[in-house]
C-alpha cells in the first residue's frame, strides 16, 4: 500500500480553496461543480469535500503538518492573512476555516525533546 490522498470535509468548498491556495500556496489542480476539489502541495494531493468537519482540541484532533525551512516568516505570513496561531512547546499550530488543525515546522530542527517530553 502507499498513500493516497487526503480528504478534508469542509463546510464551503470554494471558501476553503480560496483559504488553501492564497494563504497557504497549495496549488488547484481541478474543481469538480464547486464541490470537489483537489490541490496539491510538493507532491501532496488534498481533496476539499462537501461535508462537516471534526472539531476538537489539536492534540486530540489530526494534525496536517506544513513544512517551511523560514517558520517566523510564515507565522507573519499568516498572521498577515489574519490566521489566529497557537504556540505549543516547539510548534506553531493554526486552524482552517473549517476548523481543522495545521502545524508549521521546519523538517531540520530537533523535536525530539518534545518527543520525551510528552508535547
Amino acid at each position: 500500500m502507499k498513500a493516497g490522498h487526503i480528504e478534508l470535509p469542509v463546510s464551503d468548498p470554494v471558501r476553503s480553496m480560496k483559504f488553501y491556495t492564497e494563504v497557504l500556496g497549495f496549488k488547484l489542480d481541478v474543481n469538480q461543480d464547486n464541490r470537489f476539489i483537489w490541490l496539491t502541495s510538493n507532491g501532496y494531493t488534498l481533496l476539499l469535500r462537501p461535508g462537516k468537519p471534526a472539531t476538537g482540541d489539536f492534540s486530540a484532533s489530526p494534525n496536517l503538518c506544513l513544512y517551511v525551512a523560514d517558520v517566523a516568516g510564515a507565522v507573519h505570513r499568516l498572521a498577515a492573512h489574519g490566521v489566529q496561531l497557537i504556540e505549543h512547546s516547539s510548534c506553531i499550530h493554526f486552524r482552517d476555516p473549517d476548523g481543522h488543525w495545521f502545524q508549521v515546522a521546519n523538517p531540520g530542527d530537533d523535536h525530539s525533546s518534545d518527543a520525551a517530553s510528552g508535547a
